[in-house]
């Protein structure tokens, strides 16, 4: 937990005000710098089309590329990115630096595969000109990829790097955006959108060089086991799963509203809804706050208690010295969890209260304000959804993880599905209902986890090291045989 933990320790050390407030700057940029910057990005693309041009079906197209990219990139990649984060750490932790650049060549070999073939298999039939369809391929592998490599920087927590990375490459895209207004490339067809996605492509190729360039000069040793973190698909299955269905769970309304009364058509290449899109899309956008405080206090207060417990169960410690560290340990948690709640709570009733003057003044329609004023409680509850399953991940506790974000999954889609047809005053009600049930099955499995986490620690030990055996740890071995 270095780097960023070290530097946010020494901030908050310091009793002056200016350093405090550098200090959540600072967390800003490193939780939410790559979301927002992304997000400006495109939205600044979108109003540089609308003042220059009033083709709103090519606009859609555009924005039909950037939605299906970033929504489908997220759910292929989301299942790989908690295996390797677990993968990662447990490198780090031995020391076994070389296995890191290998697992990298073979998770991107990977990645570029599957969404190659997902890519070229969905826009293979698509009416759009192959270089339309060539510029969208390369965006979604590009996407999927940069998912990967963040996760290797966030590992060892160069966070500046990525948020500086999407920065740059989303400065580029913008420049480009205004060269290409006044000197446009003549496509035949469709020629607006081909320009914008161009620039968005060229900006995020820059934003995909710069964070290679940067996990290259961290990494700069390896080994040929390529594949050895598959074996992990056999060795811990379930975090495979938590990532698929918690990510799946995060975008499943959004897909079944595509084909709501909302959902438009866009040149028989994409569905999706605009209006309840840009809702709950600005609905996650509120519990920003959550991420920065819940980074704080993870750093600065929760691990420091975490490693005193485990040091003590590790070496010598009492029984009364391991449970006094617990109750330590589960005070920090609860303060932790109940203080960023309810500042939260606060931010989300405040902008809920606020939001007819804010949408008015910006002229949003009502019906997108009405949506997201149900999403953003809903995203007040689906975020701690999330701080829930990674706190259980940190106590080991996969079962209940898989438990949770399974859950999120059934709940969002049954309680989407119900509300559909009741009509729109209803949209969003069930995003909000399947965070909230969810939210409140975690609170009661995270009690009980940590009420007894000194018996599953010592319960969960195994009696004797049995030779691991499966199908991945079998594929993984003759990968990586052949890679000789």
């Amino acid at each position: 937990m270095a780097g960023i933990g070290f530097a946010l320790k020494k901030l908050f050390k310091e009793e002056m005000y200016s350093k405090r407030t550098k200090a959540y700057i600072y967390s800003a940029l490193v939780s939410a710098g790559p979301w927002i910057a992304a997000v400006i990005t495109v939205n600044i693309l979108l109003f540089l089309t609308d003042y220059y041009f009033d083709d709103i079906a090519q606009r859609d197209l555009f924005m039909g590329t950037i939605v299906y990219s970033f929504v489908f990139s997220q759910i292929i990649t989301a299942p790989w990115q908690i295996i390797i984060t677990r993968y990662i750490s447990d490198k780090l932790y031995i020391k076994d630096y070389g296995y890191i650049r290998a697992s990298f060549k073979g998770l991107s070999k990977i990645i570029a595969f599957i969404s190659f073939i997902i890519a070229f298999t969905y826009y293979y039939n698509k009416n759009l000109p192959i270089y339309y369809k060539y510029m969208s391929l390369s965006l979604f592998v590009l996407v999927s990829l940069i998912w990967i490599l963040m996760v290797y920087l966030s590992a060892v927590k160069n966070y500046l790097i990525i948020s500086k990375a999407f920065i740059y490459g989303g400065c580029i895209s913008v420049i480009l955006t205004i060269v290409f207004v006044y000197y446009p490339i003549p496509f035949k067809e469709y020629s607006i959108a081909s320009n914008i996605l161009l620039s968005y492509l060229t900006g995020i190729m820059l934003t995909y060089l710069i964070l290679m360039y940067s996990f290259l000069t961290t990494f700069f040793y390896g080994n040929n086991f390529e594949f050895d973190f598959i074996s992990y698909m056999s060795r811990l299955p379930s975090l495979f799963y938590i990532g698929f269905f918690y990510t799946l769970g995060l975008w499943i309304d959004d897909i079944m509203m595509w084909y709501s009364p909302l959902g438009v058509d866009i040149y028989q290449t994409y569905k999706y809804a605009p209006l309840y899109d840009s809702a709950v899309f600005l609905a996650y956008l509120t519990v920003i706050p959550t991420m920065i405080l819940f980074m704080v206090s993870i750093e600065t207060e929760f691990y420091d208690k975490y490693k005193k417990y485990y040091g003590l169960v590790a070496k010598d410690g009492t029984y009364e010295q391991i449970e006094i560290a617990r109750q330590e340990m589960e005070r920090s948690i609860n303060r932790q969890l109940i203080y960023t709640m309810e500042t939260q709570t606060i931010i989300t009733l405040t902008i809920i209260v606020l939001s007819s003057k804010i949408f008015t003044f910006l002229g949003i329609p009502l019906i997108v304000r009405d949506i997201f004023r149900i999403s953003a409680l809903g995203s007040l509850c689906n975020v701690f959804v999330l701080l829930i399953i990674l706190i259980l991940l940190y106590f080991e506790m996969r079962k209940q993880a898989l438990f949770v974000s399974l859950m999120f999954l059934l709940s969002n889609t049954a309680f989407t599905y119900y509300f559909i047809p009741k009509g729109v005053k209803f949209y969003g009600f069930g995003y909000f209902l399947g965070s909230f049930i969810t939210l409140i099955a975690a609170v009661i499995v995270l009690i009980y986890v940590i009420r007894r986490i000194t018996y599953y620690t010592f319960a969960m030990q195994p009696l004797f090291k049995a030779k691991e055996k499966g199908f991945f740890i079998w594929l993984a071995d003759m990968l990586n045989k052949k890679m000789y």
